[in-house]
Parts: structure tokens; sequence; C-alpha cells
């Protein structure tokens, strides 16, 4: 038996000297490769529109074509309050805030387009606060039309990584490419300031058999402007606009605990996102459908809480989105 030897792959000369050219570049000035994938703008658009009350709470994914399916989880915990007690010539002062943890999972392609290009797969975490202060106005009966002004922050952090890829040539250069670039692409924290306005209009009534009814659409617009970053490049300052529509209707049921009613829900709701964030995420619209009971306090013996309620829901959208949630909900 001859064993004959097996010559070690290697990048050619031509196409090493191009990769460490890139490299070296996008260390010495992160932002040419950055911009190249126009990725601070990226980064903004899906966490940006997250940080709202009217998008989601859910987990989900997205076909995004080549790059594979995006995973999304979040969580999110919104808060809002009118002071009747301060209602001044028809018009009562209004507060909100949301707090919401998303972690995304998804794929991208640097330096598209050019001889060497790159899958990188991203894990991104974002953190976000973001308070709204508006006014009620009751121009007829029932209806309700509110101004708002938002301010929030949120922190962004990845810890991406080269994609697997079936080329073992392909996979040196990605590693080549890491080893002279080091981290600082790949694993990076950003701070972010967001702020805009909006505008929402309510209407609720009753219908026979004690069944409420309740339709919400919101329109926003958020700027998210970067305030500090680990790497540079990724400073970016963008504007964002959405809007938000829910149906909401609950009723009686047969069933009390404690001497408090149980009543039935259902609701839905959908967001359309505007063409810079749906570049990003891959789909322009998302929505959900559910059910879910509540408990409305008639002893009136947990403070500040009126009704507590469970509920779940099936998410769908453009491009094969598809998820559930499961969540609580408090009124108070």
């Amino acid at each position: 038996m001859v064993s004959l030897p097996v010559a070690a792959q290697t990048v050619p000369p031509e196409m090493m000297t191009m990769l460490t050219n890139m490299a070296t570049q996008a260390k010495n000035d992160p932002s040419s490769l950055i911009a190249l994938n126009q990725y601070g703008r990226f980064i903004q658009a899906v966490s940006g529109p997250f940080s709202l009350p009217g998008v989601v709470s859910a987990s989900f994914q997205a076909n995004r074509g080549e790059l594979g399916d995006g995973d999304f989880s979040r969580i999110v915990l919104p808060l809002s309050h009118n002071f009747e007690s301060l209602k001044f010539n028809g018009i009562t002062p209004y507060s909100e805030v949301t707090f919401s943890y998303t972690d995304q999972k998804q794929n991208e392609l640097w330096m598209e387009g050019m001889p060497i290009q790159m899958m990188v797969t991203h894990n991104i975490k974002t953190t976000s606060i973001m308070g709204g202060f508006g006014l009620d106005f009751e121009p007829v009966e029932a209806l309700i039309i509110r101004p708002i002004i938002h301010l929030g922050w949120s922190r962004i952090k990845d810890n991406s990584d080269q994609a697997m890829t079936n080329n073992p040539m392909m996979t040196m250069m990605q590693q080549i490419f890491r080893n002279i670039t080091g981290d600082g692409i790949f694993v990076w924290e950003v701070d972010q300031r967001q702020y805009g306005p909006a505008v929402e209009a309510e209407y609720s009534y009753v219908l026979g058999n004690d069944i409420n009814v309740f339709t919400a659409l919101r329109a926003t617009q958020l700027n998210v402007d970067t305030i500090s970053t680990s790497t540079s490049g990724l400073e970016e300052s963008s504007e964002f606009h959405s809007l938000s529509g829910n149906l909401a209707l609950d009723g009686p049921t047969s069933i009390s605990y404690y001497g408090r009613d149980m009543r039935w829900q259902y609701f839905m709701g959908a967001t359309q996102f505007d063409s810079a964030t749906s570049d990003a995420l891959k789909f322009n619209w998302i929505g959900e459908v559910g059910l879910g009971l509540s408990l409305v306090d008639n002893q009136q013996d947990l403070a500040f809480v009126e009704e507590l309620g469970i509920t779940a829901s099936a998410i769908v959208g453009e491009n094969d989105v598809s998820g559930w949630t499961v969540g609580i909900k408090a009124y108070f």
C-alpha cells in the first residue's frame, strides 16, 4: 500500500493579501467595515422599535432566506396611568413606562458582494426603559386622542461569531480575518438614547351582555442616538417609524373565585414597520391573536390592582414569522 501526502490547503497569495489588507483596515478603523454593512443602523433598527409598548411580547422566528431563521424572544412590562385627579378643562395628564428585554439571534453577511465575504451569527441582547408623557383629550364621549413624548435608554450587547461553513478555504479565511481584527467588531456594547413623538387614539364602548370593546391605534416616530460604544464605527443616529393597532374584547363568565368575577378575553394586534426597520428585520409587519381569562377584584382588597389575567397568543407576520407568547396582565 502506498500513501501519498496530501498538500495542506493554503490561501492563494493574492487572496491572502486582500484579506490581510481588509482585516487590518477593519482593525484600525472598524467604521470602514461596519459602514460597509450599515451595521450601526442595523443594531438600532432591531433595538429601538422593540422598546415600544405597542410591539408584541413574544418568542418567534422569521424566515430570512439564505441567512436562515432569525430567532427573537422579548419580555415586556408596560405600565401606564391616567391622572384623573389632575384633570383640568377636560385634559387629563398621562404617563407610561415600558421595561423590555429582547434576545435576538440572526445571521448577517459581511463584505457582501466582495471576493471575500463572511457569514456572521449575531447574539444580540437589548435591555431598555422607555418612558412616555402625554395629555388625554376627549373630543367625543369614549374617544381619547393622546399626543405623547417618548424618552428612553437602551443597552445592546452582541457576542457574534463566524457562522459555520462547509467550505474549508472560507473557514480558514474567516479565522485569519478574526485573528487579525481581534474581538472588537464581534463582541461589543452600545448605550443608546431614544426619543420622539407619538399620537394615539383610543375608543372604548360596551356591547349588550356586558361585553367591553377596546380599540387603539398609535403612530410613533423614534429617534435613536448612540451615547457610548465599546467599538468605534457603531456611532449612529437613526429615525424609525411604526404604526400599531389593537383590538380587545372581554365579557362575563359564570365562574367566580372567592367572590371575584372571572371574565374571558379576546385580543389581536399588529405593528407595521417602516423600510429602515424592515430592511434589518427582513419583515415589515408582525401581529398576534390570543385569548385569556382575567379575575376582577370585586372585593377591592388588592392595593392598586383592579384586575389580574393570564393570556396566550399566536404570533404571525411577513416572511413566515411565527411564534407564541404566554403572559400575565394586570390592570391598575
